[in-house]
């Protein structure tokens, strides 16, 4: 039986503020949110040390009954400072999230240790969970990357973010899934994907990631499987951008993603799963 199931920031790629109300009109109970570009210069909505916007989502989410259920911000680049991430982790707490998503595109990875495990060591007193993204075309390509990543680090309150079209896509399966430590999978996430024809280049994969998504059902992934795989009350992320999608407003596609979403963790093969 799957836990929360919480919109994804990417399903509508939208400012922190817009996310929150579309979903909140669409009726989901959690939804995750970026708060900043995924590099340090990209142009974002400004919330990193503005004290206002902090408390304007907090409310936000709160007056409409959701919980804010993980934050994205700046991925691990080398240019990514101790500070920079002090100040995403003291706005997360502010924010009064309990997991904050971790990417790297960092090639020493005993740097990217060593900054990780310091920020695993700020949000750990505020119960604060940092949750590894893998995927092949960063520099945590697959889930047997984040297993030695999570490792080395030791914190208690790290673990594993793990989308099954990353799973698939770094040569994963529902096995690697059902292997892991129950206890470190932090949140999952659902979509779906067509099986590739050759081997995509670092550029399609990324693209296909951002763009190419298809509804949980319509492709080809085992997605019955890894749902099976996962520890009971497991909370699972919709993340499905759509370009076909784009006519309608946020809070139309984030009431198609609550309908597809439902309608397909509730199917009874993928119930019974």
């Amino acid at each position: 039986m799957t836990g929360i199931r919480t919109l994804g920031y990417l399903t509508l790629d939208a400012p922190p503020a817009d996310t929150i109300d579309a979903a909140a009109a669409a009726g989901w109970s959690s939804v995750g949110i970026r708060i900043t570009g995924r590099r340090r210069a990209d142009p974002y909505a400004q919330v990193i040390g503005n004290r206002a916007a902090i408390a304007d989502l907090k409310k936000r989410a709160a007056d409409q009954g959701l919980l804010l259920s993980n934050i994205s911000a700046y991925h691990f680049y080398p240019d990514v400072s101790l500070d920079d991430l002090a100040r995403v982790m003291d706005t997360v707490i502010d924010l009064g999230s309990k997991i904050v998503v971790a990417n790297s595109y960092d090639p020493d990875e005993g740097a990217y240790v060593e900054k990780l495990r310091r920020y695993c060591e700020h949000g750990r007193a505020a119960g604060v969970r940092v949750a590894v993204e893998f995927m092949k075309y960063s520099a945590v390509r697959s889930i047997h990357d984040a297993k030695r990543v999570i490792e080395r680090v030791g914190a208690p309150n790290l673990g594993y973010l793990i989308d099954p079209l990353h799973l698939a896509r770094s040569g994963g399966t529902p096995a690697d899934v059902r292997a892991a430590d129950p206890a470190r999978i932090v949140f999952v996430q659902l979509c779906d994907a067509r099986l590739p024809r050759r081997e995509p280049t670092t550029d399609e994969l990324r693209h296909e990631a951002r763009t190419g998504r298809l509804f949980p059902g319509d492709g080809e992934l085992p997605l019955p499987e890894f749902i099976a795989a996962l520890p009971p009350g497991t909370e699972i992320e919709y993340e499905v951008p759509r370009q076909d999608l784009a006519a309608l407003t946020l809070a139309e596609r984030a009431r198609v993603a609550y309908s597809v979403c439902n309608a397909y963790l509730d199917a009874p093969a993928v119930a019974a799963a």
